[in-house]
């Protein structure tokens, strides 16, 4: 099969790597940066690069676009206009808050469509396909194309699951939260070890956040534990001193993710306890005993 790249950047790089061991010719790459392009042109023999990206998908059987999301639609209209996409081209997109709608004109012109999304999160640089391999993916093709989809993910290693159009953004949302919320709260926490003086925060971080991670996505919220689940308004008041004291940047952070850990668990707290929290987590730092007897 014959591919044809469009857009360079950290995921379009790793596919192109990874449909190469599976046996692809990926052999054209257009759009993002020339550096990139060049980048990934030494790693791949045979791959030839394009300012223009109709010129890219000439001859190709799959068009992979990897354009950051707001982009994709304008790319594949560009596509369009250049009268470059035919029945015999299929073109898949790589966006999580995407659905077909981007790839609509595509569609019209006659091309097979899908919206592919890993639900992995891909740091920068990353090369390694193995990355990809038993990853769920979320699939959202038509009736006619959801086998070929399906099949492309399964070729890198991957888990295809069909994931109905009108529920992408939902989706998306989640794994928003599940990756870049869960990340944005363990650098706070490193913060914060290393203003208490932990050399290796590391050494506490890691081994916990994998625990808790695996533990509330088997179970839900009967996995949380910690101060809030257990109504200990005088620690929550410690820790908002404590990091207003030294800290203050982080309060808003923490907040936040006491309200979200919180929500699920209100029904289990008295309403008294609920009322400290809902206080104290809302800006009140008037303490917890003058919380209580509020």
């Amino acid at each position: 099969m014959r591919v044809a790249l469009i857009g360079p950047g950290r995921v379009g790089t790793l596919l192109a790597i990874a449909g190469t061991r599976a046996g692809w010719r990926v052999a054209a790459v257009a759009g993002g940066r020339e550096a990139s392009r060049s980048a990934l042109a030494a790693s791949i023999a045979g791959l030839r690069t394009f300012d223009d990206p109709a010129e890219a998908v000439a001859g190709a059987d799959l068009v992979l676009v990897t354009v950051p999301d707001d982009a994709i639609a304008s790319v594949v209209d560009g596509l369009v206009r250049a009268d470059a996409l035919t029945p015999s081209h299929r073109v898949v997109h790589v966006a999580g808050s995407r659905g077909l709608d981007a790839l609509r004109r595509a569609r019209l012109a006659g091309a097979q469509v899908a919206a592919c999304h890993p639900a992995m999160t891909i740091p920068a640089g990353a090369s390694d396909p193995d990355l990809l391999v038993g990853v769920a993916w979320a699939v959202t093709a038509g009736p006619t194309d959801r086998a070929w989809a399906s099949e492309l993910v399964v070729a890198l290693g991957g888990d295809p699951f069909h994931l109905a159009d009108d529920a992408r953004v939902t989706y998306h949302a989640a794994l928003a939260l599940a990756s870049n919320a869960v990340g944005a709260a363990v650098v706070a926490a490193r913060r914060l070890l290393l203003a208490a003086r932990v050399a290796d925060p590391a050494a506490f971080l890691a081994p916990l956040a994998h625990a808790s991670v695996d533990n509330a996505a088997s179970t839900g919220a009967a996995a949380l534990t910690g101060p809030i689940v257990r109504g200990d308004v005088g620690t929550i008041a410690a820790h908002l001193e404590r990091l207003a004291a030294d800290l203050p940047e982080l309060l808003p952070v923490y907040r936040a993710l006491a309200q979200a850990t919180l929500e699920p668990v209100r029904p289990s707290l008295g309403p008294e306890v609920v009322a400290a929290l809902d206080d104290l987590l809302a800006g009140d730092d008037r303490g917890a005993g003058t919380a209580l007897e509020g």
